[in-house]
């Protein structure tokens, strides 16, 4: 294998860089490339029966940490979850609160990307889950709310 194909390879694998929980049973994942999003964990620990110890313990949801080499968020050594499916529910999430955002203000994806400065070709992939919605991007929408307010 090639160092081209070991980078891309590597690109393609999310590989957690730093996690903490937020409230709730939401974890904060920061990515290897730099990238920060939160995960909803609620409806997953209490789908799995194996999250159970992790359902109602805010002191061990919080007990969190990045399991080895990144690849997944470890709680315990039977209680763990991996970055690939980390990963997928941050790109699902991301694209629901987004499209979510923008249908509350009645805004079409064109209208919503101009107002924020992003391409329409990036806010479709965001919104559809193609790439993981940047932390810059939330913020935009939350400065976009907080300047409507006051005009």
């Amino acid at each position: 294998m090639t160092v081209r194909d070991r980078t891309v390879r590597d690109m393609e694998m999310p590989n957690i860089k730093a996690v903490r929980a937020g409230s709730g049973r939401t974890l904060y994942v920061t990515w290897k490339g730099g990238a920060e999003c939160p995960v909803d964990l609620r409806a997953f620990v209490e789908h799995f029966t194996i999250f159970a110890p992790l359902r109602d313990d805010d002191d061990a949801f919080r007990a969190v940490s990045v399991g080895e080499w990144g690849w997944n968020a470890h709680w315990s050594d039977t209680l763990e979850i991996s970055s690939d499916t980390l990963w997928r529910l941050a790109l699902e999430q991301g694209g629901e609160w987004l499209k979510s955002w923008r249908e509350e203000r009645r805004l079409t994806q064109r209208e919503a990307a101009a107002a924020l400065g992003v391409s329409l070709r990036m806010w479709r992939y965001y919104e559809s889950g193609e790439h993981l919605l940047p932390k810059t991007v939330r913020l935009a929408c939350i400065g976009f709310d907080a300047t409507s307010k006051a005009a």
